[in-house]
């Protein structure tokens, strides 16, 4: 017969397993919605972008709501992929073996340019290629809206990071796995978010306006600029898989919403300057309005 002390530990022991299964069901419960969370999120970005695309940039009173739409769509994929980070949830299996994978194919003649390209996108890189760029853009458009424009998109997204990091409070991968060895947060990674960020609204600003092939030709070279430097981030083992996700989403959502101030900016530019031509046709325009309504038509 059980001691009166070995029932009350048998029931404390089964307390506790309770308990244990308990948070395991609430953990794997949370990690199934964030997931289909996560595929929900994605599916309406996408369907938001593919219908802009298909609208053309002529029915102006759908581009609104259709960049709600993609807004909304990233930033809950964001929130549960961090979720699902944040627990350790099944979508980061294929960390380790992506990290593996990298690591077992390093080679110094690559090693030394993925070193370089880091470097120049790390937080103090895209920072000074930011306010350049920005500086160009302002010069470009006579205007001091696109530079600041860009500049502070770029400067929230790195915020946004910073504080993401925080909250996710995620671990970098071993130290032995790293080549350059940084032992802050880990999730999102900042360089996917500045690459992704910085590249995409210098190709929105150059692109407004332009015809579809040649906008579509500055994304995709936006995009392919976010790939190389993420995958630095992986190849030198600085970043899981997941990291560099997220940071892609990030910086997509801040551009979203850059390009869409942007969007704004150049519309009414566009509006006071065609006002104006109806007052005073011969006289009303500027030199530096009419270069922007030239860009924005």
């Amino acid at each position: 017969m059980l001691s009166k002390a070995s029932a009350y530990g048998h029931h404390d022991n089964l307390i506790g397993r309770a308990h244990d299964a308990a948070a395991d069901v609430h953990q794997s419960t949370g990690a199934a919605l964030a997931f289909s969370l996560l595929v929900a999120g994605a599916a309406v970005f996408l369907a938001a972008t593919t219908w802009r695309a298909v609208a053309g940039t002529n029915r102006r009173s759908a581009t609104p709501p259709l960049i709600g739409l993609q807004i909304l769509g990233l930033t809950v994929a964001l929130s549960a992929l961090a979720y699902q980070v944040r627990v350790g949830a099944w979508v980061t299996t294929a960390d380790p073996v992506v990290l593996g994978w990298f690591a077992d194919h390093r080679t110094e003649w690559v090693t030394g340019p993925a070193i370089a390209i880091t470097d120049a996108g790390g937080p103090v890189g895209t920072a000074v290629i930011a306010v350049v760029l920005g500086a160009l853009l302002s010069r470009r458009a006579r205007s001091l809206v696109p530079g600041l424009i860009l500049i502070g998109t770029v400067g929230a997204a790195a915020l946004a990071s910073t504080v993401t990091k925080s909250i996710v409070g995620r671990s970098r991968p071993p130290i032995v796995s790293q080549v350059l060895l940084e032992t802050d947060h880990s999730f999102p990674s900042g360089h996917a978010t500045g690459a992704m960020v910085l590249s995409t609204m210098v190709a929105v600003i150059l692109g407004y306006g332009s015809p579809a092939a040649r906008r579509g030709l500055l994304l995709a070279a936006a995009f392919a600029v976010t790939v190389v430097v993420a995958v630095t981030r992986l190849y030198l083992g600085e970043h899981w898989l997941t990291d560099v996700i997220g940071g892609i989403l990030l910086g997509g959502l801040a551009a979203l919403i850059g390009s869409a101030l942007y969007g704004i900016w150049m519309r009414r530019a566009s509006d006071r300057v065609h006002s104006a031509t109806q007052v005073d046709p011969p006289h009303a325009v500027s030199p530096v309005d009419a270069a922007t309504t030239g860009r924005a038509a």
